[in-house]
């Protein structure tokens, strides 16, 4: 075994991100080539364009609307994936949108009605379920909820990839055979559209002496089959460490045992550990002149449209709403323009975005890596990591966000100072090296000072 381990990274990105905007290259990829702890490297890639699934989509469009004769429909999702795909999903006769978000019901997006699940049978039969990452375990919920009473369309299916996944696989393995890692590295995506575990048992067959790593990135505790709870199950059966990267209070829970995680094996291989991003690029820029007094950055999803509303009517041209790859008529910052924004914002306003999961989410760790004053919906994910004052400000509703803004727009010393607070622990606890060193040492215990040395 070297002190710096041949590593194979193996990052499949998702469908709206270049290989250079990906998370897998961003968050952990670069940070762990930057630590200076990582050996020599491979790169497999896994993934598509958003064009390739926008055909698929449009197939399937195709398909269902032969298969309903034109009858109504209610799309299931009323969020980011529905926005981004109405011009494919709008050629089909929609009555209503259904979501499990209780504060959109009965609210219109997209100009049509927002209605619960439970109310489908009442305005359609047939049921298209618009969502990539929750398609599986929605069709579950629904099927247990109304039965024969509706039918069921999906998109995308287990395999929307077809005979390309076969052949990602293949690069996969016979990467491990020429290779011989001593540690492969795999980013997921979808829980759905994930490499089944069988590549990873055959990996192991081919290097028996290398340790896997994983991540998750997102989690959904409700859906109870299909979905994430199915591939967190999965995935502990062939890694060795799995980093659960934006909720660390579940983690007591799943190692308890309590549901959802009653059939969770191997809980003792997760460690809350969330990632830090790309130093090249996520970094402080203190000289620079500051061209955003106010920004909120990322798709305007879920939760997150209200505070967007509510900003721009209380401070105008002052609050800007920056990135995202869902918004209409504007298309995605690339990663460095969108860092060369942020580290140019005096403050950064981020919130929560689906009722049913809370997260210390990436603009956390994006934003304290630029040194920007971050104000962040209340929530204890993100407070297991950062205390008030260390370069965060946490907010619990519109009146205690509105003060926080004000104070530091008229009190440019106090911003300053809370940033720089931030930054000391910053550079102390989420620098590239400590992360690394980290994962290392969870890996290999007993010779984590020889992974960690220079």
């Amino acid at each position: 075994m070297t002190p710096k381990p041949r590593t194979l990274f193996v990052i499949h990105r998702f469908d709206t991100k270049s290989l250079a905007d990906s998370a897998g290259v961003l968050e952990v990829m670069k940070p762990m080539l930057a630590s200076g702890l990582i050996g020599e490297h491979r790169l497999v890639t896994l993934g598509r364009d958003t064009d390739d699934y926008r055909a698929l989509i449009t197939r399937r469009i195709e398909e269902i609307s032969h298969a309903s004769a034109g009858a109504p429909c209610v799309i299931y999702g009323a969020g980011a994936h529905t926005r981004q795909f109405m011009a494919e999903l709008g050629r089909l006769p929609i009555v209503a949108l259904a979501d499990r978000d209780e504060s959109l019901q009965g609210g219109e997006r997209m100009g049509l009605p927002v209605i619960s699940p439970r109310d489908i049978p009442k305005h359609a039969r047939h049921v298209v379920i618009s969502s990539r990452a929750y398609e599986e375990g929605i069709e579950s919920d629904l099927r247990a909820l109304h039965g024969d009473r509706i039918t069921l369309h999906t998109l995308y299916g287990r395999n929307p990839d077809g005979e390309l996944r076969g052949l990602w696989e293949q690069e996969i393995l016979e990467s491990v055979r020429s290779f011989q890692p001593d540690l492969l590295v795999h980013t997921p995506v979808h829980p759905h559209e994930n490499l089944a575990p069988e590549v990873f048992d055959t990996a192991r067959t081919l290097c028996p002496s290398m340790k896997i790593v994983t991540l998750w990135w997102d989690y959904d505790e409700a859906a109870a089959h299909g979905s994430y709870l199915d591939y967190e199950r999965a995935s502990l059966g062939w890694a060795d460490l799995v980093i659960e990267n934006s909720n660390g209070t579940r983690l007591a829970r799943m190692k308890a045992h309590e549901p959802p995680y009653q059939h969770h094996r191997h809980t003792e291989r997760v460690i809350f550990h969330p990632t830090v991003f790309d130093p090249a690029l996520f970094h402080p820029e203190p000289d620079a002149t500051p061209r955003y007094d106010i920004a909120l950055f990322g798709s305007s999803v879920g939760r997150r449209r209200d505070w967007i509303d509510r900003l721009a009517a209380r401070y105008g041209e002052r609050f800007h709403h920056l990135g995202g790859v869902y918004e209409q008529d504007r298309a995605p910052l690339p990663v460095a323009d969108y860092a060369a924004a942020l580290r140019r914002t005096k403050i950064c306003v981020n919130t929560q975005t689906y009722p049913f999961r809370t997260q210390c989410k990436g603009k956390v760790r994006e934003a304290l890596g630029c040194g920007v004053l971050l104000l962040e919906e209340d929530n204890p994910e993100t407070r297991l990591i950062l205390a008030p004052g260390e370069g965060v400000e946490y907010f619990r509703g519109e009146d205690e966000l509105f003060a926080l803004i004000d104070h530091y727009l008229a009190d440019d010393g106090a911003r300053r100072a809370t940033v720089a607070r931030g930054q000391e622990l910053w550079r102390a606890r989420m620098n590239a090296r400590g992360w690394t060193e980290r994962v290392l040492a969870s890996l290999w215990p007993a010779q984590g000072a020889t992974h960690v040395s220079p």
